[in-house]
Formats: structure tokens, C-alpha cells, sequence
């Protein structure tokens, strides 16, 4: 079987370039020259923009609506709409996302003959049992606090799919977490959804120890509270990437900024730390209103 078109898709708004070249500079590292599209909200300087055209990224300007966790996905059916739909897509967040393998590694985790036409990845626990997402069901969605507290948390910020699927889930994201009163309304509606009965037959649900793609942030808070579970990926301080329980590669590393020290060996791996120091050093001498680390966006309003 041939290997279908892949499109590597993502958002960002109020990002500055240190923030976004470990996600293309890590996916172009893999050897991948296929097609990557990225949505750019208002508050993007021309500069992000023209460094990533020279990366080969087909930016489309947008206009925010809400958020950008949530409007990205009203942006993404639009897109998905409009391309091969038997395309693989890999949708990410971007600020915390850098790819370790060549997407291609990815398609096999989908089986679209047997209607596996969509993927997501467990953080590895239930709702019960993290308190940020508890906190963020109770607040967006709390009609459904009962019926999800005892369910696994898939993580929103790496999804796989067909293009076509892709397109169907985007837009019921939007149609959902619009409405949501609150920033993190995405991921919500997203366990939701892969959990009605129109999507659940629909998504492969990636156990935490299957490793493909790596939440860190979830892994290492269990493992701070005393979870030292041989199973899950790990990250190799000394190398700057994160590795699957049998030594492979994890495809997709997500939320690698939650640790000091694992975030500054993923800028130094792909050559954002001096350009990123160099930026919050010329932002000390900027308005208070720019007073955020650069590694961060700024807060949603």
C-alpha cells in the first residue's frame, strides 16, 4: 500500500519565532519536505511569518475567533475541506510540540478500512485523578463532570487522522467548545466527542505506554507524586528527545516546556536557546505588557 499525502497542520497567535522554530525545524530535521500549513492569527509579526515561508510552510492568515485552542478548528475544516481526503493529517499544537521521526511513522497507527480513521493519545489518567483537568471539566462543561470523572484524558494537542475525518472531528470540536466558557474548552469537548456514539467507533485510542506520541507534562507529574511505571517514555536528558519504553523513538514529543531543564535541551537540540535568550533579554527593555518568557504565550483574554 502506498503511502497516502501527508499534511502536517497547526495555529499560532501571539508567538514569537523562538517560540515556533523547534516545531518546524524538528519536522523539516526528520527529512520531511511534504506539505505543512499554518494558521497565523492577527498578532504575528511579519518576521514569523517570512521565516516560516522560507521553511517551505504555506501560512494562512486568519482572523481569532475566541481563542486560539478553540478557532483553530473552525480554521482547520475550512482547510480540510479543501484537500486529498484520504490525506494524513497531523494536527498540533505548536509552542511545545517538536517531532522526532518522520510523520510517515505515524500512518500506520490509523487503520481507515476498519473505520480507525482518527487517533489521539491518553495523558494516563482519568479525570479523577488530575486536578487540572478536573478543575477544567467542572469548568467548561460541567453537565458532563459525571459521566467523564471516572474516564482516561486524551490529550488534544496531538491529533491523527484522515483528512476527511479530520475535517468532521474539527468541526465538531468548534461546534462544542465555542460555547465553552473558558480558554481550555478544546480538550474537553474533545473527550466528549471521541465518546458519542457519530465518533466512538471512529478513533484509536493510544494507550500512554504505547509511546507514539508523549504528553510530558501528565507523565511527569505522576511520576513526581510517586508513579514510576517502567512502561512509559522517558526523556534523555542527555540527548534532548524522549524515547519509548523499548528504546525507540517517541514520533511526536508534546508539552516539553513544562520542565526547565527538558525544555532547554530541546532549544539547545534544535538551535532555539541562544535566539530565544537573546529575545527575552531585548524584551526586558519593552512595555510590561510584553513581559512574558519566551517560551510561553501570552495569556488568553
Amino acid at each position: 500500500m502506498s503511502t497516502p499525502e501527508i499534511i502536517v497542520l497547526g495555529a499560532i497567535n501571539h508567538h514569537e519565532w523562538p517560540v515556533v522554530a523547534p516545531w518546524i525545524r524538528s519536522l523539516r530535521g526528520t527529512g520531511f519536505n511534504g506539505r505543512v500549513i499554518l494558521v497565523a492569527y492577527e498578532d504575528i509579526s511579519a518576521d514569523v511569518i517570512t521565516k516560516m515561508q522560507q521553511e517551505g510552510v504555506d501560512v494562512r492568515r486568519a482572523k481569532m475567533e475566541i481563542s486560539v485552542n478553540r478557532g483553530r478548528f473552525k480554521d482547520f475544516e475550512t482547510i480540510l475541506r479543501d484537500v486529498p481526503q484520504g490525506a494524513f493529517v497531523v494536527t498540533t499544537d505548536v509552542r511545545d510540540v517538536v517531532f522526532q521521526t518522520h510523520p510517515a511513522a505515524m500512518v500506520k497507527l490509523l487503520d481507515p478500512a476498519a473505520g480507525k480513521a482518527l487517533a489521539v493519545s491518553s495523558e494516563g489518567w482519568s479525570y479523577r485523578d488530575s486536578d487540572w483537568n478536573l478543575r477544567t471539566l467542572k469548568t467548561v462543561f460541567p453537565a458532563h463532570e459525571a459521566s467523564l470523572i471516572n474516564e482516561e484524558v486524551y490529550c488534544s494537542g496531538v491529533i491523527i487522522g484522515t483528512a476527511a475525518a479530520m475535517a468532521d472531528l474539527s468541526a465538531r470540536i468548534w461546534e462544542l467548545s465555542r460555547e465553552a466558557p473558558s480558554f481550555n474548552g478544546d480538550q474537553v469537548a474533545l473527550n466528549i466527542i471521541l465518546r458519542e456514539p457519530a465518533f466512538v467507533a471512529r478513533f484509536r485510542r493510544l494507550d500512554v505506554t504505547e509511546g507514539s506520541i508523549f504528553h510530558a507534562r501528565p507523565t511527569g507529574l505522576r511520576r513526581s507524586l510517586g508513579d514510576k511505571s517502567p512502561e512509559q517514555p522517558v526523556f534523555s536528558m542527555s540527548q534532548g528527545e524522549a524515547f519509548k519504553a523499548n528504546g525507540e523513538r517517541v514520533h511526536v514529543l508534546h508539552q516539553y516546556t513544562e520542565s526547565k531543564w527538558e525544555r532547554l535541551r530541546v532549544l539547545m537540540r534544535y538551535n532555539s536557546l541562544w535566539i530565544g535568550i537573546w529575545y527575552r533579554l531585548t524584551q526586558r527593555f519593552r512595555s510590561a505588557e510584553n513581559e512574558n518568557v519566551y517560551w510561553k504565550t501570552k495569556p488568553a483574554t
